[in-house]
Order: structure tokens, then C-alpha cells, then sequence
């Protein structure tokens, strides 16, 4: 396995972490400005676990590419092809080019 996977992997463990301690700090919190803020925590840490899981299978090899008719959310999820892409190539990250050789690592 790479260190980039393994660091991958590292930093969803602690994501996941973070996003257990915001969920028992919301379920505890009593004023409303903390629960609101907390509520947006959730889903920046829920969509930061989606968004690395979707890098360590972009590093594997594991995620395919490709262009197709438009899907909702649940048919893009479930075809197993990375629903940010998009947002990824607007950052510079190129998908295809982290395609490898899953029998290399």
C-alpha cells in the first residue's frame, strides 16, 4: 500500500473521529447558534470523509471515470464512479491521471 493511501486512510480515521465528537457535542449543546454551527460541522466532516474516501479509490485504482447521461445522487453513488470529479478537476486533481496499477501497490 502507498503512504498516500495510508495517509488517506489516516485522515478519514480522524474525520471520523471529529465527526463523532460533533455529533455528541450537538446532541448535548442547548443553545441554538452552537447546535446550528454544529449541524453545519456534521455535514462539512460528512462530505470531507465522501470526498477522501472517493481519493483513496481514485489512488487504488478502484474508480472508474466516465461520462454519462445525467443521474441523480443515489445513481451516481451507486454506479461506484466519483460524483465529484467535476469539483476535483476544478482543483486541479485529475481522476484519470490517478488511475494505477492496484497490482503495483
Amino acid at each position: 500500500m502507498s503512504t498516500a493511501i495510508k495517509a488517506l486512510q489516516k485522515a478519514i480515521e480522524c474525520e471520523q473521529a471529529a465527526l463523532e465528537q460533533y455529533k455528541i457535542a450537538s446532541a448535548h449543546a442547548e443553545q441554538p447558534e452552537t447546535k446550528e454551527a454544529l449541524k453545519e460541522y456534521l455535514a462539512d466532516k460528512e462530505q470531507k470523509i465522501d470526498t477522501l474516501s472517493w481519493m483513496v479509490m481514485a489512488e487504488t485504482g478502484t474508480l472508474e471515470r466516465t461520462e454519462t447521461a445525467p443521474q441523480n445522487g443515489a445513481e451516481k453513488l451507486a454506479s461506484g464512479k466519483c460524483p465529484f470529479s467535476g469539483e476535483l478537476a476544478k482543483m486541479g486533481i485529475d481522476i484519470d491521471k490517478m488511475k494505477t496499477d492496484p497490482s503495483a501497490h
